[in-house]
């Protein structure tokens, strides 16, 4: 067994019903996580068939680093096909679950096919078997986890599993792990419901090795005393989670307001739903994921609803995006967003369009079935957010996703829906942060600020320290274009690394400078697994993974420069009040900064496509035959802007 993975693969056939365990075969190219995934992915995924036919496959991974005591080795990659983009569908969680999948032999899980009724998946060192789930289905994720544990006898059974959202093929339904970490975006909760995967359950008991152990636990010494236990960013995030790092500005923060038409939330509306309100009401206990100093989780219980804590992105989708001022109301959207297993951020993207659409008169009660839509009006938002999990009246339209769902009301509804790649975006400071938004544009995802977007952006960081740091002259305008490229490059090759290795992205580079830099990530890696990967040899591997993840989405959705435009509403609609205020996207200046984007990752401006000379540069040559035997040319440094691609299937 290779130090620091379990050291097999999980093949799942639900359609014959068998598993099927094989040996690791390392892949250095990839190293492990979302990088294994999305090179099976890219292997397996067939071009033309259905979003949710049986044999998509939907992929788990952890990295090498994961069961370890490497601080924040606690994440588990889950790889598809997006439903909502038709690209990749990537996501990420923590808590338990991929430690515990590591301590149970696998280092991966690739599951297809379709099973002839609902069963879930078991996973233990003695036992590997699917079993009915017929009486779990219909029930919420706290109730499935509750019944798995009682079914299998032990209450130390981590899972992975779906709500109703999912069984009803949601299309931004997720999976929910260990009660309360989402794997968010892009639909993998449908994808299981549509495989009849209610879940996945494991229980360990088998060690992870290290290379070297003795050196391992002197460094985790050090790097804990000297950089953990010094961090201005682990101390805010200890007494309040990202919650309260983020209101720590307060209303000089920009927020997302109203459907993301304004950025500005006074103070006033701020201080009746901040982290005190929370934590004074409802707050039963803090608790932490795997590895991880930072306890930056809690669990919270709001009258019959328990449920995982609040945190920044909900507390943005539920309270200032939908104009929410009542801490209970926040609370339960977040809850049975929770409990259903639906993705917060596109859920509450669909909840703040239906509202602005009927404020404007797009649609009525005709359309919503007599339910009055207003902002900051609860019964009226969380009756719409249960029609949505179960698919009824307005709600089944909204199941579909946003972008689907303005081309079934029409009527110019499109002008208010905030969507990039066809994906629901629901995110703060897109208007004044020049980085944050190219990164959430160009997510290869669809959206989303977890790739390229750079959180260091509003620390407004010294020049000397963004020249040590990334080589770059100077970022610390938040508002300014120039050099903005290529730091959103740097950090999606970044973010490859820490999602490649099973690290969890706060406690990292993404938020503070000196926390986990390539160089950490390199000497972790070494000391796990005996292996010598240099830090610029790491970012590089980030950018493979970069590229393959551009050619899935060019081979599956035809994705190019085209679709890397901002959405129109944050073009047309400026910041009117706050420190931002004016700020918007200039569609100009946004132009040449894509130029510089493509340039910095070696991509053809003209197309957004990779090079065929970026493809020999990375090793990634066999990915593009499987383009060219499609019938997709790239394009070349010698003739750039001549790629061509017929439709996508």
């Amino acid at each position: 067994m290779p130090h620091g993975h379990a050291g097999k693969i999980l093949f799942v056939d639900l359609t014959a019903g068998r598993c099927r365990a094989a040996p690791l075969e390392a892949d250095p190219d990839f190293i492990g996580g979302r990088g294994v995934n999305q090179r099976r992915l890219f292997d397996l995924q067939a071009r033309g068939t259905d979003a949710l036919a049986p044999e998509n496959p939907i992929l788990l991974a952890a990295g090498p680093l994961v069961g370890t005591p490497v601080p924040g080795a606690c994440r588990l990659a889950v790889d598809f096909r997006n439903l909502v983009t038709g690209g990749v569908g990537s996501a990420n969680l923590g808590g338990h679950f991929a430690a515990e999948l590591k301590s149970a032999g696998f280092d991966q899980v690739v599951i297809q096919g379709r099973a002839d009724r609902p069963v879930y998946l078991l996973i233990t060192p003695e036992t590997i078997a699917l079993r009915d789930a017929t009486a779990l289905w219909g029930r919420n994720t706290w109730e499935t986890e509750n019944a798995l544990k009682r079914l299998e006898n032990d209450p130390y059974l981590k899972t992975l599993c779906i709500g109703p959202a999912g069984e009803n093929r949601v299309r931004f339904a997720c999976l929910i792990g260990d009660r309360g970490r989402a794997a968010g975006y892009g639909g993998s909760g449908a994808v299981f419901g549509a495989k009849n995967l209610k879940a996945v359950a494991v229980r360990g008991g088998l060690p992870v090795t290290v290379a070297h152990p003795e050196a391992l636990g002197a460094e985790l010494l050090r790097f804990n005393r000297e950089v953990i236990e010094k961090s201005r960013f682990v101390a805010i995030h200890r007494r309040g989670g990202t919650l309260a790092a983020y209101l720590l500005p307060g209303e000089n923060r920009p927020h997302a307001v109203r459907n993301m038409r304004a950025e500005f939330w006074n103070n006033a509306a701020i201080a009746k739903v901040d982290r005190a309100a929370f934590d004074g009401r409802y707050l039963v206990r803090r608790h932490a994921c795997f590895a991880c100093p930072i306890y930056c989780s809690a669990i919270y219980r709001v009258g019959e609803l328990t449920c995982e804590g609040l945190q920044a992105n909900s507390w943005r989708g539920f309270a200032s995006n939908l104009g929410m001022a009542d801490p209970e109301i926040v609370m339960r959207l977040h809850a049975l967003t929770n409990l259903y297993g639906m993705d917060g951020d596109h859920t509450s993207a669909v909840l703040a369009w239906a509202v602005e659409c009927f404020q404007a008169g797009l649609i009525d009660a005709g359309d919503t079935q007599g339910l009055s839509l207003n902002w900051g009006d609860g019964p009226g938002l969380l009756r719409l957010l249960e029609q949505i999990a179960h698919r009824i009246g307005l709600g089944a339209v909204l199941a579909k996703g946003l972008e689907a769902a303005t081309r079934e009301i029409g009527r110019g509804s499109e002008r208010l829906a905030v969507v990039s790649h066809g994906n629901a975006l629901m995110e703060a400071a897109m208007r004044s942060h020049k980085a944050w938004a190219l990164g959430i544009v160009t997510s290869t995802k669809g959206g989303g600020h977890l790739r390229g977007a750079p959180a260091v952006e509003g620390q407004r960081i010294a020049p000397e320290l963004s020249r040590a740091f990334f080589g770059i002259p100077d970022i610390q305008d938040p508002t300014a274009y120039a050099h903005k490229a290529a730091l959103v490059t740097w950090y999606e090759n970044y973010k490859g690394v820490v999602d490649m290795m099973g690290l969890c992205y706060l406690p990292s580079m993404w938020m503070e400078l000196g926390l986990f830099t390539p160089a950490d990530i390199a000497r972790f890696h070494h000391l796990v697994t005996g292996r010598q990967r240099s830090a610029d040899e790491l970012l590089r591997t980030g950018a493979r993974l970069q590229t393959l993840e551009h050619l899935f989405n060019l081979l599956h959705a035809g994705f190019g420069r085209r679709d890397a435009r901002p959405p129109e509403k944050l073009v047309r609609i400026p910041v009117a009040e706050g420190p931002f205020k004016g700020e918007r996207l200039h569609a100009d200046h946004w132009e040449a900064m894509l130029d510089d984007y493509y340039r910095a990752h070696g991509y053809d401006p003209a197309s957004g496509w990779p090079t065929r000379e970026r493809l020999a540069a990375l090793g990634l040559e066999e990915a593009g035959r499987r383009l060219a035997a499609a019938g997709i040319t790239l394009p070349s440094d010698d003739s750039p802007g001549e790629g061509q691609a017929p439709p996508c299937p």
